[in-house]
């Protein structure tokens, strides 16, 4: 059996829709399971519409009215009836309500009210199957079997929710349209694998079922050598380890999810990005292996609006427990830190921008250990490739590349795994900077 999730593009509409049932029903030999995300844009709204609703603004309410138009436009393009998610609709509504009159707004519910999405979207594409003749059942995360931590907003699968998958999945007899994103925590409230956390889902379930292959469909041709809107003359990678794509999803190659990897790996499961508007296409298929070119380098991938930490304190020299000290308040704000560089008295680290919120609090905390200063508005810039740790002088002519290009770097981290070189720029720079080494190293 095969997993196939398609995410909000491919679902973005009517016409989008019907495109995805064709594709399934091309494959139905070989027996999938559906994942898919909410309509694009759709989840945005949703959290905007909390957001509004908190503040007791009318805008909660007239965004719930969009979410309602998007959906009831999409069903009668299908000849679909609007009472197929009545339910849906109505219960959304009462939760926006009550966030309007409490004033309050908690993960707990913003999860509830980010669940919505994906609940309608897979009850619509589902009755579409039906109404062409393909019987199918609706699956919310929680009812396929997937169980969760308690970390709104971000939970993590416990392990026993492969085996309740396998269990409610592998009698099925109808084709399931499981809702990604979404899921329920041991307690039974709804959580969220993060944005994005549809492909999550899919590599869940794909690891509950032993699936021969998680198919990842998107609006691009695969995994690409660097963002086609930054460097016309990208191309898609048509085979890449596991490892190579896990680094590429972290720092910017927004195709697949960072954590998909890890239940594919687990289990030794090939995952193919495919394009839902091109299937004709081979993509790109990611496995334990793959032989490298003669190229080390695989792709260049940046991450911008970064915030840039530069932490010093000369009254730690030989004092055991300064990192662990630093990391300590970090973890405590539950922030993660991407990139590090450290001497005996200095770090420097860099973690998301979307933390800015929280930047009083941790200089505050960091104040107590050592001088911390912070600089907005960096871009991560990561050249990946599996040949790039036993490849001698990459990383100076690296360096040289992005020098002679008038690019000043102002942070260096190679990680010990020999597959990236990553360095910080300003985000004015990184353009210039992934343009110069796709340039050099991947278009001759």
């Amino acid at each position: 059996m095969i997993v196939m999730k398609f995410g909000g593009t491919s679902v973005g509409n009517a016409a989008a829709i019907d495109r995805v049932t064709k594709i399934v029903t091309r494959r139905l030999r070989d027996d999938p399971v559906v994942v898919v995300s909410a309509v694009g844009g759709i989840t945005t709204l949703l959290l905007e519409a909390a957001q509004g609703a908190k503040k007791r603004s009318r805008k909660g309410i007239q965004l719930f009215e969009r979410f309602r138009g998007i959906h009831d436009g999409i069903m009668r393009e299908l000849c679909l009836s609007e009472r197929l998610v009545a339910e849906e609709y109505e219960k959304l509504r009462e939760v926006l309500h009550g966030i309007y009159y409490l004033g309050e707004l908690t993960p707990r519910t913003l999860d509830y009210v980010a669940s919505f999405g994906e609940r309608v979207s897979a009850k619509i594409v589902s009755a579409h199957f039906c109404a062409g003749g393909i019987p199918s059942r609706p699956y919310s995360g929680w009812e396929a079997g997937i169980v969760t931590n308690g970390e709104h907003c971000n939970a993590s699968p416990l392990f026993r929710t492969y085996a309740i998958i396998h269990r409610k999945l592998a009698a099925r007899k109808k084709l399931p349209v499981i809702t990604g994103f979404i899921a329920r925590s041991e307690s039974g409230e709804i959580t969220t694998l993060g944005r994005g956390g549809s492909d999550f889902t899919a590599a869940i379930i794909g690891r509950g079922m032993g699936a021969e292959e998680i198919q990842i469909w998107t609006d691009v041709t695969g995994i690409m050598t660097a963002d086609p809107r930054v460097v016309p003359r990208a191309r898609t990678i048509k085979k890449l380890s596991f490892a190579e794509a896990a680094e590429l999803a972290y720092f910017g190659a927004k195709v697949l999810h960072p954590r998909t990897i890890e239940p594919a790996m687990e289990k030794n499961i090939p995952v193919r990005i495919l394009n839902t508007f091109e299937p004709e296409a081979a993509g790109s298929l990611v496995v334990r292996n793959a032989r490298p070119p003669g190229n080390s380098i695989r792709a260049i991938a940046c991450k911008k609006n970064n915030i840039l930490f530069n932490l010093r304190s000369t009254r730690m020299l030989d004092a055991h427990g300064y990192l662990a000290r630093i990391f300590e308040v970090f973890r405590n704000h539950s922030i993660p830190v991407d990139l590090i560089a450290t001497s005996e008295v200095s770090v420097s680290a860099t973690v998301d921008g979307n933390c800015a919120h929280k930047l009083g609090e941790i200089i505050s905390e960091l104040g107590k250990i050592c001088t911390a200063r912070t600089v907005a508005e960096r871009a991560i810039v990561c050249v990946v490739g599996g040949g790039i740790g036993s490849t001698p002088n990459i990383a100076g002519k690296v360096f040289r590349i992005v020098g002679r290009g008038g690019v000043n770097v102002e942070m260096i981290s190679q990680a010990s795994s020999g597959l990236n070189i990553s360095f910080l720029v300003k985000n004015g720079d990184a353009d210039r900077a992934v343009r110069l080494l796709h340039k050099e190293f991947l278009e001759r």
